[in-house]
């Protein structure tokens, strides 16, 4: 058994067979779960990440428990480079072979490969100075967060359930929202920001940063700048993503944000919500409803052939569970966010 590291991408080659078949079998397993391609992820997206940038590092791994067969499973393991670097994400993949079928359990085989996954994924947490190892389940709708085979194979390393989040996906062809004055509604492309809403924007990304639910998973507050948005506005054009930011504003400033984003490589009809959020100021008007239906509708502008829009939501965030009920979310999963302390072997 050993653990082999995929080599980062280089730009202008094609992507390793690796790569390749690690997010086929990522997509396999979310669709097993979920009946649906919403949550599906990209070759594209995926080489993203291992090239890495200025916010994240991500490290990739293929088990091999035998030479003349496939990959037993893949290891992704990413470390925030600004904030919370104390933690490592951790993302494990298991080939075909042991992924039990939807309601059924994990068979011994598979329990055994996860192990050594997640065995790996903390000894290279430790080994880069992290104390804290995240990880995070995909499981049906129906299924209590913290139940079934997997979660009981977590808990029993240690890990502990510290949030969970329902998703599922809202059409786009929605009511267009109402707006009186002095309200105004500005749309962004790709992060370009005009200048006279840069610092709203960026005091409600701080916001969102403290204020979307945690729960018991280490996450520390964003230090959003101007060199930061700028850094971000350079990764969007860099990753080939189409991002439509829908900012609201009264006659003191800036009030809103919802931004919605296409990832190349992706299922074209399905885009992905971002932040939605409304200054402490001006919540409690139905403000939040609104500005989602105005980035669905001008999110179906700006993207040809978007239709819905996948959206996760932490289940203790009921404001914002009921906008979506309200858009016709309709439910395709669960995910339950884990977190292990793990002693550093650097500092």
């Amino acid at each position: 058994m050993r653990f082999l590291p995929l080599d980062r991408p280089v730009p202008g080659t094609e992507p390793a067979d690796a790569v390749v078949n690690l997010v086929f079998l990522a997509n396999l397993a979310a669709q097993e779960t979920t009946g649906d391609t919403a949550s599906s992820t990209s070759v594209e997206r995926v080489v993203h990440r291992l090239r890495g940038s200025a916010e994240y590092d991500t490290l990739a791994y293929a088990l091999e428990t035998d030479p003349d067969e496939d990959y037993a499973g893949y290891l992704l393991v990413s470390t925030p480079l600004l904030e919370d670097t104390h933690v490592a994400e951790a993302e494990v993949v298991l080939d075909a072979e042991y992924l039990p079928l939807p309601g059924e359990p994990l068979s011994p085989e598979a329990r055994d490969v996860l192990g050594l996954l997640y065995a790996e994924a903390e000894a290279v947490a430790a080994r880069l100075g992290r104390s804290v190892v995240q990880t995070w389940l995909l499981h049906p709708a129906e299924e209590v967060p913290g139940s079934g085979g997997w979660a009981e194979l977590l808990r029993g390393r240690g890990y502990e359930l510290g949030l969970t989040e329902i998703q599922g996906v809202v059409p786009v062809g929605v009511p267009a929202p109402a707006w009186e004055p002095p309200l105004r509604v500005d749309v962004v492309r790709d992060l370009a920001f005009p200048a006279p809403l840069i610092d709203g924007v960026l005091a409600l990304y701080r916001q969102a940063s403290v204020d979307v639910p945690t729960g018991g998973l280490d996450a520390g507050a964003v230090d959003w700048t101007r060199e930061r948005l700028a850094s971000a506005a350079r990764r969007v054009a860099d990753t080939n993503r189409e991002m439509v930011s829908v900012v609201l504003s009264d006659a003191e400033g800036v009030v809103g944000i919802s931004e919605i984003t296409r990832f190349p490589g992706s299922e074209p009809g399905v885009a992905e919500q971002g932040i939605t959020l409304v200054a402490g100021r001006a919540r409690g008007r139905g403000l939040g409803l609104n500005l989602k239906r105005e980035a669905l509708r001008r999110a179906a502008a700006a993207l040809p052939g978007v239709s819905r829009v996948y959206t996760s939501n932490a289940a203790g965030n009921p404001w914002m569970i009921e906008i979506n009920r309200q858009l016709g979310w309709r439910v395709v999963s669960g995910g339950s966010g884990w977190q292990l302390r793990v002693r550093p072997l650097s500092p």
